[in-house]
Parts: structure tokens; sequence; C-alpha cells
């Protein structure tokens, strides 16, 4: 799986395993399909960011007959919970916004994403922004009380 795929694919082996992408092969498209409508249509990335969390919930809840646990490739059986979720889809919509110019646009949806609690906005807005030193406190001690500085 060339480009974004094969991003989309190891972002979500890690978190999910093989396994669950073996009984659920349309996920990684479904992921696809939502961020490539990143700016590309009328959508908040809000709500793109609620779609991805949906796609990965029934992806998972599906894969796993409800159970919600999932095998990761370590052999270690976890419980997949909406946080964790929620967090992967914050990832995996980053994926998008990292390829685009850093320009007023995306600097202002960076920061309606971070006012409701992505993390991986906030990251993205440290690295390639400037900011006024109050932001720049803000997010940054933000991430660090939540530990996200990875």
């Amino acid at each position: 799986m060339p480009g974004r795929l094969e991003e989309i694919e190891n972002m979500l082996t890690p978190a999910l395993g093989s396994a669950l992408l073996r009984r659920s092969p349309e996920l990684i498209y479904t992921v696809n399909a939502q961020l490539v409508r990143f700016r590309r249509t009328e959508d908040s990335p809000s709500v793109l960011w609620r779609r991805l969390d949906s796609a990965l919930f029934n992806a998972v809840y599906l894969g796993t007959e409800r159970s919600m646990v999932v095998l990761l490739d370590d052999g270690r059986r976890v419980r997949v919970t909406s946080d964790a979720l929620r967090d992967l889809a914050d990832r995996l919509l980053a994926l998008a916004y990292r390829r685009m110019d850093a320009d007023e646009a995306l600097q202002s949806a960076l920061f309606d994403l971070a006012r409701e609690g992505s993390f991986a906005a906030m990251r993205e807005l440290l690295s390639r922004f400037p900011l006024d030193d109050f932001d720049r406190a803000w997010i940054t001690q933000v991430l660090e009380e939540n530990g996200q500085f990875r």
C-alpha cells in the first residue's frame, strides 16, 4: 500500500493489531476517504474527526464481535477504549493536514480543533506556526499535562 494508505496502516496496526485489520480490510480505505475530505468539503475538521472516530469504533465493534478486545501483534489482548479511539482518530486526521501548506486557513482550523481537545492539532500548531507567547504557553501546558509530547 503506497503513500497515505501505508501511513494509515502503520498507525492502525500498533493500536488495533493486524488481526483486526485483516477482518476489516475496508477500514484503511474508509479512513483514507475521510482524510481526503479534509478541506475539500464544507465539513468542519471536527466533523471529520468524529467521522473517523465513528469509523474506528464500528470497525473494532464489528471486528471483535462487540467485545472491543483486540489481539495486538505482540500477543497482548487489550480492550480498546473510546479515549484510545478518539486519540487514534485525532492522530489519523493529522495525516491530512501535515501535507498542507501552513497558511492562515489551516492555522484557524487547527486552533478550532485544539479548542475541542485535539492534541495532534496542538502539536502541529507548535511545530509549524508562529504563535504568540500566550498561545504557545497554553498549548505547551495542555500537552505536558496530558503526556502528549510525542
